[in-house]
């Protein structure tokens, strides 16, 4: 069974560096996987991805063979994990996250008995990490599947070591648009105003505490290389929709002089 190297990399300590899949896209998948980033992540809740879509491009970026397929579900209820997980996919990203309840609830919908309550089934969930046998990958998926929650509430921030001590949650991860609506300031993704700051502090501190990697949304290559350096781990790079942007209006100045 292939091992999931975007968890090792987090135990070490070490950043993972991906990006956002939000167009409905298989070859946008089969391109990006392609490239050299550690994870994809398939937005299902902030963009038009059916579950049969989601699949398929889980299954073109396992199959690439280098980069984990990760999904953000809609809503932090069981049949969204168990499509994802049965697609193939190596992690789950549950959205809003704000109280140890919807943490342990994270966990149970993606371990198997006796860590958690995931259902038995799903012939697909071998192929993400190249196997074909159904016996082989139960045995070894609780320990490869990688539970994220995001961090994005003022609720959450209240809750923090509620939520961040519940075993098996692998990644803290802030949804800045959000939290920044959450505590009174105007949406921004790259945001600096101090109670912000200081929320993102709170939450690397709390992470860290726990054994938790802190991981943050970025949008562009600088925003990701800032939030490194402030000592998150696991950060998007881009999107699809914002490299096909940057590079459509990069290649049109250019023509144009």
């Amino acid at each position: 069974m292939r091992t999931n190297h975007v968890k090792e990399k987090l135990k070490r300590g070490e950043p993972v560096l991906g990006a956002w899949l939000s167009l409905p896209s298989l070859p946008t998948a089969r391109i990006m996987a392609r490239l050299d980033f550690d994870w994809l992540l398939v937005d299902m809740e902030h963009s038009a991805q059916t579950p049969t879509q989601m699949a398929d491009m889980v299954g073109a970026i396992a199959d690439a063979g280098t980069c984990a397929p990760f999904v953000r579900i809609p809503y932090n209820s069981v049949e969204w994990y168990k499509w994802a997980l049965d697609a193939g996919a190596w992690g789950v990203m549950a959205p809003m996250v704000s109280t140890r309840e919807e943490a342990q609830q994270a966990v149970s919908h993606s371990k198997y008995p006796p860590q958690g309550s995931r259902s038995i089934g799903g012939i697909f969930a071998p192929y993400g990490f190249g196997l074909t046998s159904w016996s082989d990958y139960a045995q070894e998926a609780n320990d490869e599947i990688l539970v994220i929650v995001q961090i994005e509430s003022a609720s959450a921030l209240a809750n923090l070591d509620e939520i961040l001590s519940v075993p098996g949650i692998d990644v803290a991860f802030v949804g800045p648009n959000d939290l920044h609506a959450q505590i009174g300031l105007p949406p921004s993704v790259d945001g600096a105003e101090p109670e912000f700051l200081a929320a993102l502090e709170r939450i690397k501190v709390g992470a860290k505490k726990y054994n938790v990697a802190p991981g943050i949304f970025c949008g562009t290559g600088e925003s990701a290389a800032q939030r490194l350096s402030q000592g998150f781990q696991m950060v998007p790079v881009t999107t699809d929709i914002n490299s096909l942007i940057t590079a459509a209006n990069q290649n049109l100045r250019i023509a144009r002089g």
